[in-house]
C-alpha cells in the first residue's frame, strides 16, 4: 500500500488508500482471504516528517473457531505513525519516543504495507465466530450443528459419579 505524498500542498491533508486481494496476501492462519483493505489517513506535516493518524479496515473472511464454515467479516483498527526521510530514525535505532516511523524515498513516497498489515493482526478475534449463537460440530460424528441435526447422543457424566452407575444397570 503505496502513500504518495507528492500531491499534498495544504496540511492536515486526508486520503484514502484502498487495496485489493492482488496486493495484500492472508496475515494470518484464520484469514482465508482478503477482499479489500482501506486505510483513511490524516497527515500533518512537521518540518521534514509527516504525523499521520490511520483507521485501518480490512474485508476479509476467516474460518470460525467452532462451525470450521468460513465466513465474512470486517477488521478495524486505529493506529498513528511518523513518515520520515531519516533512514536512523525509520530504523528504529534512535527511536527513544517510542513511535512507529516509516521511511519516505527520495520521491516522497511511502510503502505502508506493514504497518497495516500489523494493525490487521492486532485487530483479528482471539477467537473467531461466525455468529454468537453458533452451535459448533457434534463431537461425535462431526455435522455442523448449526446446518443439520444428528441423532448422537452425548452422555455427559461427571467423573466423581463414575463409580455409581453400575447401580443404574438392569441385571
Amino acid at each position: 500500500m503505496i502513500l504518495d505524498l507528492r500531491g499534498f500542498e495544504d496540511f492536515p491533508a486526508s486520503v484514502s488508500l484502498t487495496s485489493g486481494p492482488e496486493t495484500i496476501s492472508p496475515f494470518a492462519e484464520d484469514v482465508t482471504g482478503i477482499t479489500q483493505v482501506r486505510v483513511d489517513l490524516t497527515i500533518q506535516k512537521s518540518g521534514d516528517e509527516f504525523f499521520c493518524q490511520a483507521r485501518v479496515v480490512g474485508e476479509v473472511s476467516m474460518e470460525c473457531a467452532r462451525c470450521l464454515a468460513t465466513f465474512p467479516t470486517e477488521i478495524s483498527s486505529r493506529t498513528s505513525f511518523i513518515v520520515t526521510a531519516e533512514p536512523t530514525r525509520a530504523s528504529g535505532k534512535e527511536s527513544e519516543d517510542r513511535e512507529e516511523y516509516v521511511l519516505i524515498n527520495a520521491d516522497q513516497v511511502a510503502d505502508l504495507s506493514e504497518v497495516v498489515r500489523q494493525e490487521l493482526l492486532l485487530a483479528l478475534p482471539m477467537k473467531p465466530l461466525c455468529s454468537e449463537e453458533c452451535k459448533g460440530l457434534c463431537p461425535r460424528c462431526g455435522v455442523n450443528l448449526n446446518t443439520k441435526t444428528c441423532d448422537c447422543r452425548v452422555k455427559r457424566m461427571d467423573s466423581r459419579w463414575e463409580g455409581l452407575k453400575d447401580f443404574l444397570k438392569d441385571d
